[in-house]
């Protein structure tokens, strides 16, 4: 079943004259021997009371429930349920039918119940295709012509619903060309889904045509239905292709006018088919609200609210027609529901809502619907389906036509298959059509494309402007954009009474120069590379470590209180010198650095602040001040009385700023 309905319940309640005879015509004996209950035993069972028939449905439910209550044996209680999952099937009721399937499994050659228990079933497609191929190649064994050709229409519906049209016409030609070993209603209910499949999947010719066979359908159903008396009766045979052209005409030809024509006649016609009313309450509301009528949809909209909410997977689509609609009437919506749509609603209605989504106002919400319907398209092929459906529908239609003669006792004496012109222009139509919308898709696709690959771009143009590419590491212009946040940290902990510090150090390799001219620049490079492995494994990850320019490397790290300043530079320096630095296999060098370092904060006047620039300006002093007594050392700059004091170190040599005491300094000079 899809949005475009089909009768099966109906044809099977006609196809089943007798309880204990339904699963028991054209059976072997062979597949019953393995069952516990055999094909006599079910064969030799009393039919049911006369007065079974005269029954309302729910009486027939308490009739079977008081049967089961006093079953008196297994193939007496297998019966009853069996008939009493049949009465949920034709009144549906598909949750307790689902349930009686479980709990009283079909026999193999009880074919009729095993087909509605898959017709109940919330499955995959896949699972569901695989039961019908079983049971058609079961039917064929036993001879039952009528349940081939039920299987067969079924298949052809489910494997429309998926995208594969060419299967599902090929289906409905075999069913077809059995119509005369078929009764009425079989026939009939083959010829509405053959009509059915024009409209779903035809270009705008077969979509009328189908259109014109629903109505004779309906017309064909009044007349049978008066044949045998039953006047007042309206069935869900008729009911169904009256909704089915309100759909045609609504999401294939887009008149909503006569659209909401024949979902009135479904409104009003008091149908017992739960989804079947709902939907055609919202489509009512679809329809209205497309021809400005904001008020009529309202009321359609209200009226669907009464309706039970419907937990099957495969119609989870009717909340997202009436999300639709209430978008249309500027009520705040959630399209969750439609994005992407279960994969068990039919092809026919992801293509619609996608498409209708695709064109709202709201650019997220239509990017996400052009996003989906480009993934559909991609997954179901379109072009394949829409070029292949009107070949084969041409050889359905041949049957179809054949089979109607016979129902009117006509011959049938007119031209079957369109002109080979004809055909091409139709046939030039859809490849124009298709192409199209691909190139329109690709468009779409290329542009998403190529903004995204800016935005990368973009990113990683901003990561290659602070990192240096040898190293790996940050650069000068990284540690700027950071730095503020590292020192924002010290003050908010100071603040709180804390006493975590931040220590800035300078570190640069000593004689550089001097290993570039003896063993060339790329020993260089890997000296480099593998002194910034070496500091990387003696800091936390969170520390801001960076090249700072040539030799020269920059490292910010938070420290617990101020006394860690230097053990953090004496840890480093032995992690630089510690082991030689490889040249060759042969030849190994060693290396050492120097390091200058300032702590933060260091202004004894703690009312006072010091900009990072010039926490690097003192420890590149303290830096050069080692450089200038040994090398291979540290100087760690512990505080400073105040600025103007810092004036004077900044101005003034540093040995001279340590002799005066006007800056307090611990280092390892002399170690």
């Amino acid at each position: 079943m899809t949005m475009i309905l089909r009768c099966l319940r109906m044809v099977l309640a006609m196809m089943v004259l007798g309880w204990t005879s339904v699963a028991t015509q054209n059976a072997s004996a062979a597949e019953a021997e393995e069952e516990q209950i055999t094909l006599e035993d079910l064969q030799q069972l009393e039919p049911f009371p006369e007065f079974y028939d005269q029954l309302s449905p729910e009486a027939r439910l308490d009739w079977l429930n008081t049967q089961i209550d006093q079953a008196s044996s297994p193939v007496h209680n297998y019966n009853y349920q069996r008939a009493l999952a049949f009465e949920h099937f034709f009144n549906y009721r598909n949750t307790e039918a689902q349930d009686l399937c479980q709990s009283n499994p079909p026999l193999s050659f009880d074919l009729r119940y095993r087909f509605a228990c898959i017709q109940v079933s919330d499955i995959s497609y896949d699972d569901r295709l695989d039961k019908l191929l079983k049971l058609y190649q079961d039917a064929i064994e036993a001879d039952s012509k009528e349940m081939v050709a039920q299987t067969l229409n079924s298949m052809g519906w489910y494997q429309s619903s998926h995208g594969d049209i060419e299967l599902a016409f090929k289906s409905y030609e075999e069913a077809l060309s059995m119509g005369e070993h078929l009764e009425f209603y079989a026939l009939n209910d083959a010829m509405v889904n053959t009509a059915t499949l024009y409209i779903i999947h035809g270009d705008m010719e077969y979509v009328h045509k189908g259109i014109e066979l629903l109505k004779n359908s309906i017309e064909r159903i009044k007349e049978k239905l008066k044949e045998e008396g039953r006047t007042g009766d309206i069935p869900g045979s008729i009911i169904i292709p009256q909704f089915n052209i309100g759909v045609a005409y609504a999401l294939h030809v887009y008149d909503y006018e006569k659209a909401l024509h024949w979902f009135n006649i479904v409104n009003n016609s008091k149908t017992s088919i739960p989804h079947l009313r709902m939907s055609s309450l919202l489509f009512s509301a679809l329809s209205a609200v497309e021809l400005g009528r904001k008020q009529e949809a309202q009321s359609y909209l209200a009226r669907s609210y009464d309706e039970p909410d419907i937990n099957n997977t495969e119609f989870s689509y009717l909340y997202c027609y009436r999300t639709l609609v209430k978008y249309k009437l500027g009520e705040p919506v959630d399209f969750d529901v439609c994005l992407p749509l279960h994969d068990n609603v039919p092809l026919e209605v992801k293509i619609d809502v996608y498409k209708r989504i695709s064109n709202l106002d709201d650019d997220a919400v239509r990017y996400s619907g052009m996003e989906q319907f480009y993934k559909l398209f991609e997954d179901k092929l379109e072009s394949q389906l829409k070029q292949s459906s009107t070949s084969v529908a041409s050889t359905a239609e041949l049957h179809r036509q054949q089979q109607e003669s016979r129902l009117r006792n006509e011959l049938l004496e007119k031209e079957i298959a369109l002109k080979t012109a004809q055909q091409e222009q139709r046939e030039g139509q859809i490849r124009f059509m298709i192409a199209a919308v691909l190139i329109l898709l690709l468009l779409v696709l290329i542009t998403v494309i190529r903004l995204r690959q800016k935005r990368r771009l973009a990113e990683q143009f901003e990561e290659l402007s602070v990192m240096d590419v040898l190293t790996g590491l940050k650069n000068r212009r990284f540690l700027e954009q950071n730095i503020s946040r590292e020192i924002s940290f010290i003050k908010r902990s100071q603040a709180r009474g804390g006493k975590d510090a931040l220590g800035i150090y300078l570190l640069d390799i000593d004689h550089f120069k001097r290993i570039n001219d003896t063993y060339g620049h790329e020993v260089g490079d890997n000296v480099l590379v593998e002194f910034t492995n070496r500091i990387s494994q003696t800091i936390r990850e969170t520390d801001l470590f960076v090249r700072w320019g040539g030799e020269e490397f920059l490292l910010v790290a938070r420290l617990e209180n101020t006394d860690g300043q230097h053990v953090l530079a004496q840890r480093l320096r032995q992690a630089i010198s510690g082991e030689k630095y490889k040249i060759d296999s042969e030849q190994s060098i060693e290396l050492t650095a120097t390091i200058g370092s300032v702590v933060y904060p260091c202004l004894e006047n703690t009312e006072q602040d010091i900009s990072w620039n010039k926490l690097v300006l003192l420890a590149d002093q303290a830096l050069y001040y080692g450089k200038h007594q040994q090398r291979d050392c540290w100087v760690c700059i512990q505080s400073i009385p105040d600025r103007n004091c810092l004036k004077n170190i900044l101005s003034h040599p540093f040995a001279e700023s340590i002799e005066d005491k006007s800056i307090k300094v611990i280092s390892s000079l002399n170690n």
